[in-house]
């Protein structure tokens, strides 16, 4: 597991925001969506979202984008990924508290979604207490929905 004394979250540098995009469409399930390095790039630089870089030994290791008025006025966990070598260190648990702690004081729910096809996804998010409350049938592509999931902050 992560050492809370090497580990912390921040906002994106613009190099990092570079390195953000092409974690994003390298992995899943970007890839199996078909989203491009350059989608990938507009959303990083988008100034709507806030994209964070999570740091192991200071050294990029995951990232997670925020958008603060994203469902219904509440905020949303646009994406979240963990660069392969800092898999089942904890880090996507840690993005994802740093989330709900960032929005807990103004915000009573957040909310995110999952690609039907990413299963470990759905039960990761399930054991963080989040629950499926929605579904978008061949949202981004033919054969995939995505699952709107809810948690309340409060």
């Amino acid at each position: 597991m992560v050492s809370p004394e090497t580990f912390y979250i921040n906002g994106a540098t613009s190099e990092e925001r570079n390195w953000a995009a092409e974690l994003l469409a390298g992995s899943e399930p970007w890839i199996t969506l078909g989203t491009t390095l350059e989608q990938c790039r507009k959303v990083c630089w988008n100034p709507e979202y806030l994209v964070c870089i999570a740091h192991l030994n200071d050294i990029a290791c995951g990232l997670i984008i925020l958008h603060p008025s994203g469902l219904a006025s509440s905020p949303y966990i646009k994406s979240v990924a963990v660069a392969d070598a800092y898999r089942n260190l904890g880090v996507g648990s840690r993005m994802i508290a740093f989330a709900e702690n960032h929005f807990r004081n103004n915000s009573k729910h957040i909310f995110l979604c999952v690609s039907s096809f990413n299963k470990l996804a759905g039960k990761f998010y399930e054991g963080l207490g989040y629950r499926r409350v929605g579904e978008f049938k061949d949202y981004v592509i033919d054969g995939a929905d995505e699952i709107l999931f809810h948690k309340s902050l409060r």
